[in-house]
């Protein structure tokens, strides 16, 4: 008798690659009753084989006979019974006696050939691997009936090019009970114990049914297939019933194949644009980039990419997305609800999933449109364990805007280019390691003004490790910057440069912790912030321009934050989170202090305090808390309560409508407080199966405190004491948001209607500083009536049409309604503010899409784009501006885009 190693023993048997079918070894006499120690040596010399097991495994085992069998099969099988002893047999008369795990046998297909899966153990459902008929038995039987609930868990990854795929849909139909896929592709379902059907369903991939028997918890991964396209349907939903699952209300799970249908704006498939025709998602106007969500500011959104903020999201005045639709995989928008694992941000969170490149075989992405061209490229550097994804983008707008008749035309310049990079490396099924980098720049100038030049950076590192199947950790660590320049070479004497920069970097650990019907998540963030206000100085050796600096800010923001996500009974459901932040503003810096009896201006500074590098200035922080109900009131219904309270420590000072690159960023210092906001939502949400439609329709109020705003004419650009031209205000909003769709069929359409206000409201005390005399008034971007209709056609596997519609409420505007002279001076009286209105908006854009012939074995697969933005050549007016004519003040209406823009787009995959 010989001890060994176990489990040592079992992984070499499972790389063994000739694991054959068991040897018939006959018995002599029945052994009945004896001792399985003596029984060992009794038949080891004479059959020629040798046991394996541990000694404290064996000591109540006593063989039994009462069948009188003629084989060693059947004597251990009948002294096995009952018990969590299971025997291997293998060629060479070795026989192996495992405890709780069971060794089975690989036939040439690859599968076991009576497969179950233990706690511990990872198996591999593939298309080849499974049918739907297949019973897939997890965890031991003898393990039954120690209990009522199991876990399934397990990742789930795309077969053609072995990435994880999160967002998948995991559902037990006949309990109604499923979950999603997290963003490294895992899933953890609790399930009784028993026979169930699961279903994958995801965007794009086939859906996949697996029967499984439930013995104990266990792990199960999934490969999905991409899906081929039938000519008379097409399924693009991934949610269905489990949309009645979700805690969250206001969360917007959107897949990239769903958007790349949609009409493009000069050629180029831009998400910040698509996102305006989400219910509640609003923009100030066409060109504009940033964008508004339930009343917010654009400052008020946290948009992440690589898990690090980006801060300026837009390329070219405005009318493409700095991100690269190429590396985005998925984007979730929380407009209500907001995780406890997010902060910094009080209006929404838009978190960008991007792509980790073909594990599998190597592929590109290359296409040309009026205004860009861009190309992709990603595969395996260690097939299935490391692979990278590059893609780039350019415009050559500078030379098309040379061949324009017009002198300011032609001597204007307007030019970008991105780049994005990721390598991700699987050593083991528990680790994983992300190296990502993100690169922009923009140029523009019109006709021979100053050029405005602005960049992007952000880098990251993340490691993902699995110490279980029951708890994940990931550790992030990244940097971003945002900074810009503008200069001018006009006249040299007063050529001058002025600049700005934002730089943070974060520290982040997450945790899951899968429990039962719990779904626990904690961990903490530390951020550091570094800010340049402003820099201005001469641009060439003749200038004579006077330098000039802003003293530097510097800040830490810390976080901790737990969140648990309890599902009480089949009917109820908690989603309760707390995240605790604070803020320290540190020096050096010079803080002036006012006379409290009047309004802060220099004449009123009484006094200043000189703080040193690394003094603590002042601090913020405090709970936010969050909570989440979901009600299922049936299979088809669900009604949904959510609150949450988010701080902000980060300022956008802006006196424009839309996001300038020239706006200024502000730390929350000793006079300027963080932003409090807080938000009650309610939701409803109903199925209908027969036509394919899910309904929504959402209700929201949110109060926010300490909003900036700004006396009137203040200079925002190198202001040393920028908090004597801030008045401190309130703002409240409110507004229903309904949604009808249909994303089954080769007909797909989505309708979306919101109904919202925005109001603020100044609050100092002193009557000069009160704005409209203290009274509510609408904010710049408040427009009451927002409709969208966006609808697909699938007129052949080749082809494909889609349009969109957009209609709503022009914003608030201020008037001059007034003009007076005073001691020979001429002035204008202006309305109070934001009294009048622009006119509505109005716009439909269409697009027609034509594919390759489809051949699987071609080198490239073409695709064709045609799109018209601003089918109807509506004339939506951006803005009204006057200009003084002698003693007539005219009003004149400014739009971006006056006509119809077609646009032509060839791209082609390798």
């Amino acid at each position: 008798m010989k001890v060994v190693k176990i489990y040592l023993l079992v992984i070499f048997l499972y790389v063994a690659a000739d694991l054959a079918a068991q040897k018939a070894y006959p018995i002599h006499g029945s052994y009945q009753g004896m001792s399985f120690t003596d029984f060992v040596q009794s038949v080891e010399d004479s059959l020629h084989i040798r046991f394996f097991y541990k000694s404290e495994w064996v000591q109540n085992i006593r063989i039994k006979n009462k069948g009188n069998c003629t084989d060693l099969d059947c004597l251990l099988n009948n002294t096995f019974a009952g018990t969590t002893l299971h025997y291997f047999i293998t060629e060479w008369g070795h026989i192996i006696i495992t405890q709780e795990l069971a060794i089975k046998s690989v036939n040439s297909a690859g599968l076991n050939s009576d497969p179950y899966i233990s706690t511990g153990q990872h198996k591999i459902i593939s298309e080849n691997s499974s049918k739907e008929s297949d019973i897939i038995e997890i965890g031991q039987p003898s393990e039954k009936y120690k209990s009522v609930q199991a876990v399934l868990s397990g990742y789930i990854k795309d077969n053609a090019t072995n990435e994880v795929l999160p967002g998948v849909t995991v559902f037990n139909k006949k309990l109604a009970v499923g979950t999603i896929s997290n963003e490294y592709g895992y899933y953890f379902l609790s399930l009784p114990k028993g026979i169930h059907t699961i279903q994958f369903t995801s965007l794009g991939m086939q859906e996949k049914s697996v029967v499984v028997n439930m013995n104990s918890s266990g792990e199960m991964n999934i490969e999905m297939e991409s899906q081929v396209i039938p000519l008379k349907a097409v399924v693009v939903t991934s949610e269905k019933s489990f949309t009645l699952q979700r805690f969250e209300v206001g969360v917007e799970r959107i897949n990239m194949k769903t958007y790349r249908l949609m009409p493009t704006t000069m050629g180029e498939v831009d998400v910040m644009k698509s996102l305006l025709l989400i219910p509640g998602v609003k923009s100030v106007g066409e060109g504009a980039s940033g964008i508004n969500v339930r009343g917010g500011t654009t400052d008020q959104n946290l948009i992440l990419l690589y898990g690090a903020p980006l801060y300026n999201t837009s390329h070219f005045f405005g009318f493409f997305s700095a991100v690269n639709s190429d590396i985005i995989r998925d984007i979730t928008l929380y407009k209500g609800g907001i995780p406890a694992k997010y902060g910094g941000r009080i209006s929404s969170v838009l978190d960008i999933g991007t792509r980790d490149g073909n594990r599998k075989e190597f592929h590109g992405n290359a296409g040309i449109s009026p205004v860009t061209t861009h190309l992709a490229i990603e595969g395996p550097l260690i097939k299935d364990t490391l692979s990278y994804i590059f893609a780039a983008r350019t415009t050559y707008s500078s030379w098309i805007l040379k061949l324009i008749n017009d002198p300011e035309i032609n001597r204007s310049r307007a030019a970008f280019y991105d780049a994005n990079g990721k390598v991700t490396y699987d050593p083991d099924i528990n680790n994983r390691f992300e190296l990502a980098g993100y690169y922009s720049s923009d140029n523009f100038r019109f006709n021979i003004d100053s050029l405005y030049h602005y960049e992007n950076h952000i880098y990251s590192f993340k490691w993902r490790h699995s110490f279980n199947s029951h708890l994940i950790a990931s550790v992030s660590l990244s940097n971003s910057m945002y900074y810009y320049t503008l200069s001018s070479e006009k006249n040299r004497l007063e050529a001058f440069c002025l600049s700005h920069e934002l730089n943070n970097s974060s520290f982040k650990t997450d945790f899951n912790w899968f429990a039962g019907k719990n779904e626990i998540g904690f961990g903490t963030e530390i951020t550091r912030y570094k800010l340049h206000p402003g820099d201005f100085g001469p641009n060439n050796a003749s200038s004579l321009v006077r330098s000039h600096k802003l003293e530097k800010e510097q800040a830490l923001e810390s976080a901790i934050y737990i969140d648990d996500k309890i599902i009480l009974t089949e009917y109820l459901s908690i989603d309760a989170g707390l995240r605790i932040s604070g803020f320290f503003i540190l020096g050096p810096k010079t803080v002036f202090q006012y006379n409290p009896e009047q309004p802060m201006s220099i004449s009123g500074i009484i006094d200043s305090s000189v703080y040193k590098r690394g003094d603590l200035i002042a601090k913020y922080g405090g709970p936010e808390a969050r909570l989440a109900l979901n009600f299922r009131i049936s299979d088809k219904n669900s009604f949904k309560i959510n609150y949450n309270r988010t701080l902000q420590y980060l300022h956008l000072l802006s006196n424009s409508y839309a996001i300038s690159p020239t706006d200024i960023w502000k730390l929350s210092d000793y006079y300027i407080r963080p932003k409090i906001g807080d938000q009650i939502a309610v939701g409803f949400y109903s199925l209908f199966p027969k036509s394919h439609l899910e309904f929504s329709s959402e209700i929201y109020c949110k109060f926010i405190r300490n909003m900036v705003e700004f006396k009137g004419g203040t200079k925002l650009t190198m202001n040393e004491n920028i908090e004597k031209n801030i008045v401190p205000a309130r703002a409240k909003a409110y507004g229903l948001e309904i949604s009808l769709r249909k994303n089954e069929g080769k007909l797909q359409y989505s309708l979306g209607y919101t109904f919202s206000r925005i109001m603020q409201q100044s609050q100092s005390k002193f009557e000069i500083e009160q704005i409209n005399s203290g009274r509510w008034f609408p904010a710049n971007f408040d427009s009451p009536h927002d409709l969208s209709v966006i609808c697909s056609y699938l007129i052949s596997r080749r082809l494909s049409f889609s349009g969109n519609y957009t209609l709503y409420s022009g914003r608030p505007i201020t008037f001059p309604v007034a003009a007076y002279i005073f001691y020979d001076n001429k002035y204008v009286h202006y309305s109070e503010r934001n009294k009048y209105r622009i006119p509505d908006y109005s716009r439909l854009d269409l697009s027609v899409t034509l594919n390759g012939n489809l051949r699987s074995h071609k080198i490239t697969q073409p695709k064709w784009t045609f799109s018209i933005f601003n089918v109807l050549a509506r004339k939506n007016v951006y803005s009204v501006y006057f200009k003084r004519d002698g003693d007539i003040i005219k009003g004149y209406k400014l739009t971006i885009f006056g006509r119809a823009i077609p646009s032509l787009t060839y791209s082609f995959d390798f």
